[in-house]
């Protein structure tokens, strides 16, 4: 059986996801920061060189990695979407999904956070994850609207509003969980999505 040979785009792309899943791991042992572009080329086994032939810089790199996990969760969204005819069994299974999301995923809630502070000093990074944010939104609004189009009552927030609402209510909720999740009320996010969506069932929100 004769092997075919790999293409140079395809041992390109295969770098370049080799690269962001070293930096993945690197960025969650030692931060943003922390992190250099010669210890994200060492565990992947490559040079430096390597990386800047994919990323011209580590904050490149770190938005990649940021995009391509809003990428996953619009996917997921889309998903839920496609899956429950209902309303209600949507809001459920996003309810179950930011739970699993929000365990998973507290070290790049972390790093989030620090990134967004780096973000905010540095005016071309702020740019750059603003343009994705707004792609990541519109996404969202889509979404929302295909969700909608199944219902028979009218939202008090445009699509857009509800993309908005819903994106800061999961960051808010996942960074106040980590402080102290005691306190943060059990199903908030649930029951805040039923107030943000036109639900007819009043009895859900008491469940």
């Amino acid at each position: 059986m004769v092997r075919r040979r790999v293409t140079h785009e395809e041992r390109k792309k295969a770098t370049r996801q080799l690269l962001v899943q070293s930096a993945v791991e690197t960025f969650a042992q030692l931060g943003f920061h922390g992190a250099s572009v010669d210890k994200i080329a060492e565990c992947a086994g490559f040079s430096k060189g390597a990386v800047y032939a994919h990323f011209r810089s580590k904050e490149e790199l770190f938005l990649a990695i940021m995009e391509q996990q809003m990428q996953l969760h619009i996917h997921n969204i889309h998903q839920a979407i496609d899956r429950h005819h209902s309303l209600s069994h949507f809001i459920e299974s996003m309810d179950q999904y930011f739970a699993s999301v929000r365990l998973k995923n507290r070290t790049w809630s972390i790093l989030h956070m620090e990134f967004l502070l780096y973000a905010m000093r540095e005016e071309s990074v702020r740019q750059k994850w603003s343009t994705m944010v707004a792609e990541s939104i519109e996404q969202m609004s889509k979404a929302i609207e295909k969700l909608m189009a199944k219902q028979t009552e009218e939202a008090r927030l445009t699509t857009v509003e509800l993309a908005w609402t819903i994106l800061s209510l999961e960051n808010g909720m996942a960074i106040f969980s980590y402080m102290d999740e005691e306190n943060v009320p059990r199903h908030l996010y649930r029951k805040a999505l039923h107030n943000l969506l036109p639900t007819s069932s009043v009895d859900e929100l008491k469940k």
